[in-house]
């Protein structure tokens, strides 16, 4: 008998003893059959290995190296189907696997497999957990970022990678894909930034992820012209401004904004010229939170020319707060804004500090904003003067059709002040000599109408106009209702790609106090 023969022989028996034998026999005969799985592994006879793998599993599934080895087998085969189904019952019963889990997940990738999406994410979870391979872990991020429901689990994945190699560029690419996906630009653009700065060269995937990010926050100059005129005395003014703005954006998450210019203010009697320079920083926490800040310096006043604005944002989907400070001018009169001298002493040089919050919500079609508000107004040689107040503005569509849009606005505004400032003659009776208009209680309602039409090139025209009923309660004289008036008119126009232009005029009525007409244009070029 050749010892081929014998072998079958062999092989025969001892499969007939296993069939009948005692326990003790039972653990020789399946040691027999892993030692002939082992070895025929080992000499790439899968087949016979199969066979092997296959009569220890059937009678002992509980047999661990047994299930692995014959999914092994299988895979090493060629018998694809088969080696998945072996696997998915090993790893249901022994999940420290992990270097299994992951190759039961990267098979579960073929398209053939696409049914079994949520089984190929399990495996990379159940690998993960055993085991921190950063490749893997790749693997498993860029599953997650190709849908907006899982690009946030995908972030923390890619976090993890960086968190021990804070350099790969993949990682870096997977986080700008997935933070595009939940519409947060700023961190999208940062890591694609940094995707090109780690990699040799840019996919091309990558490249219009940049450009899409970029839209909007491209740098900018512009031209800025401001003129002012207020002609009812006392509270006569006159003023001209221009300069120059550029905006740019020193990281992703910043926008800067520089403006420089001239500007000269006069009444009949007195004028005054100087510079002002005005920085500002918008820093982008996320999508919902930011910070911005301007500081100005106006070299026209005879004096304190200091006002900035600190402001923290949400915005939400239908709700966002605006809580901050700012120091403003008062430009109520040449006296207020500038200091006058009419008088032989300095009076004005109004200045009002006030901490506010804007609250803005949406109620089905209405829009809602509410600016309560606390402060102070300092002036020239008088004391504090308290001020309280409350702004709000109500606005509703009414009809919109083609290119038109109707809406109805409601807007208010309540001021209290502690002592009447309006006066521009020292004197130790009221009004005390500010220049201001500061009465006890000043009530101004507009109701007015709104109509924008937009064009399909994007240029727009908005005009809002309407009456303006005032109360106004001065502590030397009876309270008195007046009817004023207030408009805004605004264009805007694209020249071209790069140019944009846009001008806006305001006109309002305060009672028979004074009439101010504004108009401010801006030219802005854009490099694309």
């Amino acid at each position: 008998m050749s010892p081929v023969s014998r072998l079958v022989v062999c092989a025969w028996l001892v499969g007939q003893l296993w069939a009948v034998a005692p326990a003790g026999a039972e653990d020789f005969v399946e040691s027999w059959y892993m030692s002939r799985g082992r070895s025929n592994m080992e000499i790439e006879n899968y087949k016979a290995a199969i066979e092997a793998f296959e009569k220890v599993v059937e009678r002992d599934p509980g047999n661990r190296e047994a299930m692995r080895s014959l999914g092994l087998a299988y895979e090493k085969q060629g018998l694809k189907d088969k080696a998945i189904d072996q696997f998915d019952r090993y790893l249901a019963r022994w999940d420290d696997d992990p270097d299994i889990a992951f190759a039961q997940a990267q098979a579960l990738e073929w398209s053939r497999y696409a049914y079994r999406e949520k089984d190929m994410l399990k495996y990379y979870r159940m690998g993960l957990k055993r085991k921190n391979d950063p490749g893997m872990r790749l693997k498993y991020a860029a599953h997650l970022a190709r849908r907006k429901d899982t690009s946030q689990e995908a972030v923390a994945q890619y976090d993890k990678v960086l968190e021990s190699q804070p350099r790969n560029a993949e990682a870096h690419r997977g986080l700008a894909k997935a933070y595009a996906w939940l519409s947060q630009n700023d961190l999208a653009l940062y890591h694609a930034n940094l995707a090109r700065q780690q990699a040799k060269r840019e996919p091309g995937d990558m490249t219009a992820l940049r450009q899409d990010m970029s839209k909007g926050r491209e740098p900018a100059v512009e031209g800025v012209l401001g003129v002012l005129a207020q002609p009812e005395k006392p509270f006569e003014l006159y003023g001209f401004r221009m300069g120059t703005r550029g905006k740019f954006d020193l990281t992703p998450f910043t926008t800067t904004k520089v403006e420089v210019g001239a500007e000269h203010f006069w009444s009949s009697s007195e004028n005054r010229a100087g510079g002002y320079l005005s920085l500002g920083n918008q820093f982008r926490i996320n999508p919902s939170n930011r910070v911005d800040a301007v500081v100005e310096y106006h070299g026209a006043p005879r004096g304190d020319g200091l006002a900035y604005k600190f402001e923290y944002a949400y915005e939400g989907a239908s709700l966002s707060v605006r809580p901050g400070v700012k120091r403003e001018f008062r430009y109520d009169s040449f006296a207020a804004l500038a200091g006058s001298r009419s008088s032989g002493q300095l009076v004005g040089l109004a200045r009002s500090t006030q901490f506010y919050s804007e609250v803005a919500f949406d109620v089905d079609a209405l829009h809602v904003s509410v600016t309560p508000f606390v402060g102070w107004v300092t002036a020239e040689q008088l004391g504090t003067n308290d001020q309280v107040g409350l702004d709000s503005k109500v606005s509703l569509p009414l009809w919109q059709q083609d290119n038109w849009e109707i809406s109805g606005e409601y807007l208010l505004y309540l001021t209290h002040y502690g002592e009447n400032q309006s006066g521009f003659q020292p004197s130790p009776r009221e009004p005390l000599a500010g220049g201001y208009f500061s009465p006890q209680v000043f009530l101004n309602q507009i109701p007015r109408l709104a109509a924008t039409y937009s064009l399909d090139n994007k240029d727009e025209l908005y005009v809002a106009a309407g009456p303006a009923v005032q109360y106004i309660d001065e502590a030397t004289r009876a309270a008195v209702l007046r009817v004023g008036g207030d408009a805004h008119v605004a264009y805007s126009k694209h020249i071209s790609k790069p140019w944009f232009f846009k001008v806006m005029a305001d006109y309002t009525q305060i009672a028979s106090i004074y009439m101010r007409l504004q108009v401010n244009g801006l030219l802005v070029y854009t490099f694309y």
